[in-house]
């Protein structure tokens, strides 16, 4: 079955295979109907038919998936010595490639059908290891695969920790599926009714639960269908279980003071070499408000290094605990100095590994298995284990202290720190933080992590610190590969920061193959199923983006308007043509509706305004509005106010810079163009939005909106993206 292969993916071959009869017993644990049956090994004696009876045999043995496939499956008017001989027939034929079970004997049930159109419907739950449970609903019966690949959405798929069985139903019932069982389609009647499809769909979350208890990872019914009684009924069931219990993933102990707001911090791993990786984190630290008393260097042999107090080893840290230790030292050394600290059960409350090579793509060694086995050993006996952070970590950011522990020389990227930021970005790549900061040098964050391979604290547990802090209200993730089960525990923050009116966007990378053989390698991240995680991301309530323009774009709207919960009608006033033909293009004629209509009013009040800058004849009233090259600062103040005024909730603002009207040279104007907009938008509570696109003589100007806190674009085409993206997650 094409689609529903990936079911299949993550079945292990340690698990334990569930036959149909045991299937149905679950089933009836949880309120869900099943034919009368029986199963017998050898003994005959209790069998619930009578003699003519219609009834489907089926032999059972481990490991066997498809029974029709393997002449086990056979339709009979019962007749005990006819019975015996087909069993007797099926053990044989089954013995010589399955472990033999015995034979199923189940009443032959009287479905409806409906007219011309599919009825069957399959069920799986899955407890899949980066989503939790997943239970997926779609077409049944024989033509599964063909109805898979004849639809665009043949299977409906709902994490049970983020959707609720109402929320599937009204789901299912803008599905094709849905409008067949309940008769809304045109000439067919109805097999059943919706509250008979909320409560099969309730029964299915407590299947799950019954799942979780006896450590079951997988079933699959296909088909159920409907009886003549109009309810839903089991035909065939198969699944799998482990002898291992499902273990949620636990948040990393660590308290939040002691990472975002260390006291003292040590560093391993410095030279005296220019340009190296301890070297330029040193310096970087040293810019920040700790004081020079409150920074170690773990360095053998010299009691100070560039003025900052040296100690030997990691013992020394026994008489001088650090809140953080940053290894910047070789795999490993790493792993050596770790194992040390943890055998002497204090230290350091959190490491930070600065090195590859460590369970990624580059560890020939298996220090990150060696590493993993460590840590679990210690947390699963209750020893002290510090919080570790990496491998593959750039550093942090910490506006509060000003400090950044990051390897990049402040030449290269000069951080804005602002304590007041209400934005933080958490990203598994390093080079991604650095390069949203490089790109938006007006971008300040709060806080700033590069989280490297998740190898103990996961993204979840940055989440959480983000959490607790109230004052982070925009919250952007960039994630190549969940740590097992951290999905389900991401949804649930990102359910709690949207409850908070507090917002997360997420880039996932690594959806393609390629993209997840890339993230293995560098990263050694566990991509899983994109499908599933975007339908549970995106229901949770996350702004889910598919490019990097789409986050830049996202970001930069989000970083200027942290408050933002709703997004109104759009205007768009600009000097140059192309801006209003393309920007009404990149909206498209599905959301050409986002746009404000003007009504006669709108006309008259708009032209009063032109008119009385004399430009009456010159521009029409419209929007998008296109000014002539004449246009001042002032009239584009007027023009942006009225449509403000009109009730527009987001304006976007095309200056092309190298009209003569505009000031891009002393600024002056410029500067007060830019603070009486700010204004407009702190008394209007509107979104203004500023598009320059012009060349690099003109990033000055650029940088007089961004001082303003504007979100300000390279175009009009990246301006509108970002607005689409968030009208259409919202």
């Amino acid at each position: 079955m094409a689609e529903y292969a990936n079911h299949y993916a993550l079945i292990e071959m340690s698990q334990t295979f569930i036959a149909e009869h045991q299937v149905y017993s679950l089933l009836s644990q949880v309120g869900i109907k099943t034919p009368k049956h029986c199963f017998v090994d050898n003994d005959f004696s209790d069998i619930p038919f009578d003699s003519g009876e219609p009834v489907v045999l089926k032999g059972m043995a481990t490991d066997l998936w498809h029974k029709s496939d393997n002449d086990a499956l056979h339709f009979r008017d019962f007749e005990l010595e006819e019975i015996k001989c087909l069993h007797a027939k099926m053990q044989k034929n089954l013995s010589a490639k399955f472990e033999w079970l015995g034979t199923l004997i189940t009443e032959k049930i009287a479905i409806q059908k409906a007219d011309n159109a599919p009825s069957e419907i399959f069920v799986s739950l899955q407890r899949d290891k980066c989503c939790g449970a997943v239970i997926s609903l779609g077409f049944g019966g024989l033509l599964t695969e063909a109805w898979a690949k004849e639809l665009k959405q043949s299977l409906l798929v709902w994490p049970a920790s983020v959707y609720t069985p109402l929320e599937a139903l009204e789901e299912l019932e803008n599905h094709w599926l849905g409008k067949i069982l309940l008769g809304e389609i045109r000439q067919q009647k109805p097999l059943l009714n919706r509250q008979t499809l909320l409560s099969f769909l309730e029964s299915l979350w407590r299947l799950d639960n019954l799942m979780a208890e006896k450590n079951i990872t997988f079933l699959e019914v296909n088909p159920f269908v409907v009886d003549n009684s109009g309810e839903i009924i089991a035909l065939d069931g198969v699944g799998l279980s482990c002898q291992d219990k499902h273990l949620e993933p636990c948040p990393v102990p660590l308290e939040d003071k002691s990472f975002l707001n260390p006291k003292r911090i040590a560093l391993a791993g410095v030279s005296a070499k220019t340009g190296s990786v301890g070297g330029l984190i040193l310096e970087n630290i040293r810019q920040s408000s700790l004081s020079e008393d409150d920074i170690l260097v773990i360095k053998p042999g010299v009691s100070h290094f560039a003025g900052i107090q040296c100690v030997p080893d990691v013992a020394s840290l026994i008489k001088h605990p650090v809140d953080v230790l940053i290894l910047a030292l070789p795999a490993k050394s790493c792993v050596e100095m770790i194992t040390e600290l943890c055998a002497q059960g204090q230290g350091a409350q959190a490491i930070y590994i600065v090195a590859g090579g460590i369970g990624d793509g580059a560890d020939q060694s298996g220090f990150g298995e060696s590493l993993s086995r460590l840590i679990k050993d210690r947390r699963a006996s209750g020893q002290w284990c510090p919080a570790i952070v990496g491998p593959n970590g750039l550093g942090m950011l910490l506006s509060p202290l000003k400090l950044n522990s990051l390897f990049i020389p402040q030449r290269k990227l000069n951080v804005n720190f602002n304590p007041d930021s209400q934005v933080a970005l958490i990203s598994q790549s390093g080079a991604f933080l650095i390069t949203r900061l490089s790109r938006h040098c007006n971008l300040s964050l709060k806080y700033g992590f590069s989280i490297g391979n998740q190898l103990d604290m996961k993204l979840s547990d940055f989440m959480a610190l983000m959490a607790r802090d109230q004052s982070v209200r925009v919250l952007g993730l960039y994630v190549e590969g969940f740590a097992e089960g951290d999905v389900c525990a991401v949804a649930k923050l990102v359910k709690q920061f949207r409850a908070e009116n507090r917002h997360v966007i997420i880039y996932k990378g690594g959806r393609s193959a390629l993209g997840q053989a890339a993230a293995a390698g560098h990263t050694g991240a566990m991509t899983g199923d994109y499908h599933l995680q975007k339908r549970l991301l995106h229901k949770a309530g996350a702004v889910l983006v598919e490019s990097f323009n789409q986050f830049n774009a996202v970001f930069k709207w989000m970083a200027a308007y942290p408050d933002l919960h709703t997004l109104g009608k759009l205007a768009i006033v600009t000097n140059a043509g192309y801006e209003t033909v393309g920007s009404v293009d990149i909206l498209g004629d599905n959301d050409s509706g986002r746009l404000y209509e003007f009504n006669d009013d709108n006309f008259q009040r708009l032209n009063k305004i032109l008119k009385r800058h004399q430009l009456e004849g010159l521009v029409a009233p419209s929007n998008p509005l296109d000014l002539t090259p004449m246009a001042d600062e002032s009239v584009y103040y007027d023009c942006v106010e009225s449509m403000i005024e009109f009730g527009a909730g987001v304006v976007m603002l095309g200056l092309v810079p190298l009209s003569e009207q505009l000031d891009t040279h002393s600024l002056s104007k410029a500067e007060a163009f830019a603070e009486k907009l700010k204004k407009l938008t702190e008394f209007s509570g509107r979104l203004i939005g500023i598009v320059i696109d012009a060349g690099v003589p003109y990033q000055q100007y650029k940088a007089v909106f961004e001082r303003q806190g504007f979100p300000v674009f390279d175009g009009m085409d990246m301006a509108v993206l970002g607005i689409n993206v968030l009208k259409r997650s919202w």
